[in-house]
């Protein structure tokens, strides 16, 4: 339960408690950290997917010209394992960001200041916290995207090695998301942009990041379209909407209170204001 985590010996986060995340800029030494990052990248991008070929990265690291410019996120399970990988791409020195490479954006939308636009990329789950039929690259079940409840009660906090995998989804989407949202919110990066799937948009919806689709559907690694958040704004919905994923987010203290009454509205309500 959500109070065990609050009451237990070892106070653990309450919405991902299996799951550690850290978040850093690229390093051209590679560390073992990145060397994690650039493997799983590898693993699902090039032999899952096949949107890249593998003979382009025979080290079984995947990483290109973005990379540098970037900061990068990764989620770790008890076992030390990193599960889960996304990037925060920033506008480069003539303002561009890497979806305009292959993307475009309606005729009347107006591009916010640049120096303040970064792109969420790369977003990929580990393929054993997804074993499920119809999960999606980023951890996200079918049920998920049907139903759109998180499950705020983790099963097993104790499954280092993720046995319970199944029953934790979204934390690591969750965990990550709000790695590279205190990070914006700290360094004046108030806008995001994403080339995604509808699918992954309602989810990230249902979680609080509401994005609005700012161009047509292309084939850009599958069908996907761009999207785009003002954070700021995604702030205020978001307190608006559940103090406690708002708190959670902002990274504010949570209390036992709020933390219960959160649970109770759960149990009656399900995923509806709380």
């Amino acid at each position: 339960m959500i109070l065990t985590f609050q009451l237990g010996h070892k106070r653990r986060d309450p919405l991902t408690p299996n799951f550690e995340f850290f978040g850093a800029a690229f390093t051209r030494a590679k560390d073992s950290i990145f060397l994690d990052i650039l493997r799983l990248r590898y693993e699902v991008y090039c032999n899952e997917c096949h949107f890249l070929s593998a003979d382009d990265y025979p080290d079984g690291c995947e990483s290109d010209a973005y990379d540098a410019n970037a900061y990068h996120v990764a989620a770790r399970n008890e076992a030390g394992q990193v599960v889960g990988t996304a990037r925060l791409v920033f506008a480069d020195q003539a303002g561009r960001l890497p979806f305009e490479e292959h993307c475009t954006t309606f005729a009347d939308f107006v591009f916010p200041p640049r120096a303040a636009c970064a792109e969420v990329s790369r977003l990929v789950v580990d393929k054993g916290y997804r074993r499920r039929p119809g999960d999606t690259m980023q951890g996200v079940s079918k049920a998920f995207l049907e139903k759109g409840r998180p499950e705020v009660i983790a099963l097993n906090a104790n499954d280092a090695e993720g046995k319970h995998r199944r029953r934790i989804n979204p934390q690591i989407l969750m965990g990550m998301f709000r790695q590279m949202y205190q990070h914006s919110r700290k360094n004046g990066t108030y806008y995001w942009f994403a080339a995604m799937e509808k699918g992954l948009a309602r989810s990230l919806d249902r979680m609080g990041f509401h994005y609005t689709q700012v161009g047509p559907e292309t084939d850009y690694y599958g069908p996907v379209a761009v999207y785009y958040a003002d954070l700021r704004q995604l702030s205020h919905d978001l307190r608006q909407s559940s103090e406690f994923l708002s708190r959670w987010f902002e990274g504010e203290p949570i209390t036992l209170w709020l933390t219960f009454k959160t649970w109770v509205h759960l149990k009656l309500f399900g995923h509806k204001k709380a």
